[in-house]
């Protein structure tokens, strides 16, 4: 029960909506004074902020990786995937033998942390516990600089080396757009710009509840779902078979994966692959696809007809991606609505590593548990010749007063601070032969994974220690793949 309430927590904080996100963060600054007066200090153009650190180290210069991304004897689930698609399903088949791993972010490109996100006006805002969630999110929307800005370039020159993107850019929520055939343009774009900067591309889709009354119906019949948001995927209502063949809202669905297979032709006109990552974490219960909501037969059916649909559609740049929620213990459950080896090239999952807040020195314990969920799916991997990956991980912090989690790193303070933490994700990935690591988005500072320039010389405290991570000779970032 207490494993499966954490997942749930774990789901909607990964949301944009952030919902439980900013509140529980609220809350945090509310309850320590020391953290309101640091946050008074966040003005643009006034001084540095309190808990912003000295960057001292410097990213070096990294060499591009010589991978095999020969097809001979190659096992593609699509067996009509482009050469493009088959290469790049060989080529994380072998850097594994490289003893090196891919590292990715959620949205790096899409979304950041900027300076103008400290203002004083929306920190005063957050410290309001009578503030609606309404009100919380219209102060982040004003705050928002989303597109074309890279956290990770900022501190490295280089984008990290698998950009992730998700059917909310698509559908225009993440993309803040209302118009569709807008925020498909610019998630179409903005991948190609990861590409040309030698991202790999991954796509995950938190699609909505297709009876949503937020997906309109237009006058030439197709739909517009860009007022569909996270928490969409969160309503459990209606059965599967409504949107399966003959399903009241089966025109819903086919829209949605027509809109996927729209961006995934775009892509695949300029020889650019992609790993498809549908109904993720569908082990646990808190998304529609998942859990109790469906049997295990039909989230198997669900995959398959997806992945059929997107064939017949002509898409044939996807490498398919199956990932339950960890922890990974053991085979039978890993497997239990698996679509079969026909359906699948990548083996993953998806696990957080929390840190007690109230515990004062660093818990190696709970990093033991991700470590035997990568050691348990190599394993799998192994045994169905499939590729392994890490699809979701990020550290955060838990407050048992509030049973909440927050959202990715604190502005400081952190569990991690000193401890190598990419690097000790990076090194479990490589020990177990996984080929990636997707860490997840950077939304704003209350809610993000991965380090931040806050100007040219300060920046968050993990700043240095993710500089150090780049330039280890072990990790692949954007700018040498030497894929495309």
């Amino acid at each position: 029960m207490k494993k499966k309430y954490i997942a749930v927590i774990l789901g909607t904080y990964l949301s944009y909506s952030l919902t439980g996100n900013i509140i529980s963060n609220a809350q945090e600054i509310i309850t320590d004074k020391s953290n309101i007066q640091k946050e008074n200090t966040m003005i643009i153009n006034e001084k540095i902020p309190q808990n912003m650190t000295k960057i001292t180290k410097h990213p070096l210069t990294k060499e591009k990786v010589l991978v095999n991304t020969s097809i001979k004897n190659l096992n593609i689930a699509d067996k009509n995937a482009t050469e493009k698609t088959k290469k790049l399903l060989s080529y994380l088949k072998n850097v594994t033998k490289q003893n090196k791993f891919i590292f990715g972010q959620q949205n790096d490109v899409i979304n950041s942390v900027k300076p103008n996100m400290f203002i004083s006006s929306a920190s005063e805002e957050l410290k309001n516990s009578h503030n609606s969630t309404e009100e919380i999110q219209s102060v982040h929307n004003n705050l928002d600089s989303y597109f074309a800005h890279s956290n990770s370039k900022d501190l490295t020159g280089s984008i990290t080396g698998m950009f992730g993107i998700d059917g909310l850019s698509l559908t225009g929520d993440e993309t803040h757009l209302s118009n569709p055939e807008e925020a498909l343009k610019k998630s179409i774009n903005v991948s190609l710009k990861a590409a040309k900067e030698g991202a790999l591309i991954t796509l995950s889709c938190h699609m909505p509840n297709f009876s949503s009354e937020n997906i309109q119906k237009l006058p030439n019949g197709k739909y517009d779902f860009t007022k569909c948001t996270y928490m969409d995927s969160c309503d459990f209502s209606g059965s599967i078979q409504d949107i399966m063949p003959n399903g009241k809202y089966h025109s819903e669905f086919t829209a949605y994966l027509d809109i996927i297979a729209d961006y995934a032709l775009a892509l695949q006109k300029q020889d650019i692959p992609v790993l498809f990552r549908p109904f993720h974490e569908n082990s646990g219960s808190w998304f529609w696809w998942g859990g109790e909501h469906l049997t295990p037969q039909e989230s198997i059916d669900l995959f398959r007809y997806t992945a059929d649909y997107l064939k017949n559609k002509g898409v044939h740049n996807f490498i398919y991606v199956y990932s339950p929620n960890g922890p990974v213990t053991n085979e039978q459950e890993y497997m239990l609505r698996y679509p079969g080896d026909d359906y699948v090239d990548i083996l993953a999952f998806d696990q957080y590593i929390f840190y007690q807040k109230d515990n004062s020195s660093y818990n190696k314990e709970v990093f033991h548990s991700f470590q035997k969920s990568c050691e348990n799916l190599n394993k799998i991997a192994k045994k169905h010749n499939k590729v392994a990956g890490i699809a979701e991980t990020g550290a955060g912090i838990t407050y048992p007063e509030t049973n909440s989690n927050a959202g990715g790193l604190l502005m400081s303070d952190n569990k991690i601070f000193g401890k190598n933490w990419f690097k000790q994700v990076g090194q479990v990935a490589i020990d177990n032969d996984i080929a990636y690591c997707l860490i997840w988005a950077n939304f704003n500072p209350y809610n993000c994974f991965i380090p931040y320039k806050y100007n040219n010389e300060y920046g968050h405290e993990l700043c240095n220690d993710f500089i150090d991570f780049y330039n280890w000779d072990k990790v692949i970032f954007a700018n040498n793949t030497n894929f495309y």
